[in-house]
């Protein structure tokens, strides 16, 4: 009888990747997918202490690993950096919920939302054109869907804020 530890077959070393190179360069000889961009950000990310860089962090993929030699997205010096990065990566290539008309009518300069099958809709209006109003909502609506992203958040504002939060939230369900 063999030990499991026993084997005949030769050392294989560990993949890069399961697809077969073939397989891969037909991979990128096609177009990307409307949902590419978003996949390409989705994570989930991971921070991993830089190694010959003290006080450095890594944001990568949860499945990565600087020392299987993956290249991390963003080196910072800041944990808190990180963490805001690993909860804005997700969010910035998701197709925008909210963009602003160009003209003027009489109640402003309309903002329209998405709202799924119903299609874009005037969700209200601003007395000036500003783009960044709508890119702004965007980033704040959809890290309010991500119970995740809202605790990575705090995370990184640290304790204090974090105290402060639970007051806020403490006083607020009295009134």
């Amino acid at each position: 009888m063999r030990s499991p530890h026993h084997s005949t077959s030769p050392s294989v070393s560990p993949l890069d990747n399961a697809f077969a190179p073939a397989y891969l360069a037909r991979l990128r000889e096609q177009d990307e997918g409307s949902t590419a961009a978003e996949a390409e950000l989705a994570g989930p990310w991971k921070i991993e202490p830089v190694p010959g860089k003290p006080g450095a962090v890594a944001v990568l993929r949860q499945w990565e690993d600087l020392a299987a030699g993956d290249r991390p997205v963003a080196v910072v010096w800041h944990e808190e950096l990180a963490l805001l990065l690993s909860v804005l990566f997700p969010v910035l290539d998701r197709e925008p919920r909210f963009h602003m008309e160009d003209g003027e009518t009489a109640d402003g300069y309309p903002l329209l939302g998405m709202y799924g099958e119903q299609g874009p809709q005037i969700a209200g209006w601003f007395d000036r054109w500003e783009p960044r109003f709508a890119e702004g909502l965007h980033l704040v609506e959809a890290l309010i869907r991500s119970p995740w992203a809202l605790a990575t958040l705090l995370e990184a504002a640290g304790p204090g804020a974090e105290e402060q939060v639970g007051k806020i939230r403490a006083r607020r369900q009295k009134g």
